[in-house]
C-alpha cells in the first residue's frame, strides 16, 4: 500500500492542540484564583473564564486526540492496512477528508471511534458500559456517526466533481473503526454503516473488495491519485 501523509498539517495542528491545552488550563486556573476573594465583578469574570476555559479545553482535546497522541489514529490504521497491495493508496489529511483509501473497487473512508463498552444498533446506536464521565464530555460516546458520514461524503463527492466526470465518480464506502480496546462490538447487523475493530479492518476491506463487481479503471485511479497528491 502506498501512503501520502500531510506531515506539515499534522505538525501544525499538534502545535495548535498543545497551545490550546495550556491556554485552556491557564484560563481555568485564572478563573478559580479570581473567585478566591470574590466580589460581584470578580465572580462574573471568574464564571466567564470557567466557561471559556472549558470550551478551549474541549477544542484542545479534539486536536490533541487527533494530532498529538502517539501513535495517532491514522498511524494505527495505516499500520493495519500496510499489507494491502500497491493498487491501494492511503491519504492522510491530504484531501477533503481526514483519511481516504483509494483502491481498485472504490473509495474507503475509515472513521475512528473511541466509544467504550458494548456497541450495538437497534434503530439507533446504543452503548452499554464505558465511563459515564467520559461520555458526558463526548470522549467515549458513539454519538451519531451518520452525521459525520453525510458531511464527509459530500466533501469527497464535491471535490471529485471538480476533477472527473460526475458519472465516473467511484462508490464511496464508509466503515467505523473501533479504536478503544475496551469496546465490544455487539449486534450491528442492521447498522447503517459497518463497524469493525481495528484488528479486523484490512480483512474487512479485502473481503468486501473481492465481492465488489465494479472495478475502477487504472486510468481513473491514476487521475484520482494525481488529483489527491496535488491537494
Amino acid at each position: 500500500m502506498n501512503k501520502v501523509i500531510n506531515e506539515k498539517l499534522i505538525k501544525r495542528n499538534k502545535t495548535i492542540g498543545n497551545v490550546l491545552s495550556i491556554s485552556g488550563f491557564a484560563i481555568l486556573i485564572g478563573g478559580l484564583i479570581l473567585n478566591m476573594n470574590p466580589t460581584p465583578t470578580k465572580t462574573l469574570v471568574s464564571f466567564g473564564a470557567l466557561i471559556v476555559g472549558f470550551i478551549v479545553a474541549q477544542i484542545s482535546t479534539t486536536y490533541v486526540t487527533r494530532f498529538g497522541r502517539s501513535p495517532r489514529f491514522d498511524e494505527i490504521i495505516a499500520d493495519n492496512l500496510s499489507k494491502l497491495n500497491n493498487q491501494y493508496t492511503f491519504y492522510v489529511y491530504n484531501g477533503p477528508v481526514p483519511m481516504l483509501l483509494v483502491g481498485p473497487s472504490g473509495l474507503w473512508i475509515p472513521i475512528p471511534t473511541i466509544a467504550a463498552g458494548e456497541i450495538s444498533y437497534d434503530n439507533k446506536w446504543r452503548q452499554r458500559g464505558g465511563s459515564a464521565f467520559m461520555k458526558i464530555f463526548g470522549q467515549e460516546s458513539i454519538g451519531k456517526p451518520e452525521l459525520e458520514i453525510i458531511n464527509q461524503e459530500k466533501l469527497i463527492i464535491d471535490f471529485l466533481k471538480k476533477h472527473v466526470n460526475e458519472e465516473q465518480i467511484p462508490p464511496t464506502n464508509f466503515v467505523l473503526v473501533s479504536m478503544n480496546p475496551k469496546a465490544v462490538i455487539g449486534d450491528v447487523e442492521n447498522a447503517p454503516v459497518p463497524i469493525v475493530d481495528i484488528s479486523s479492518l484490512r480483512r474487512f476491506i479485502r473481503k468486501n473488495d473481492r465481492k465488489e463487481e465494479l472495478k475502477i479503471s487504472e486510468t481513473l485511479i491514476e487521475k484520482i491519485n494525481e488529483t489527491l497528491s496535488e491537494f
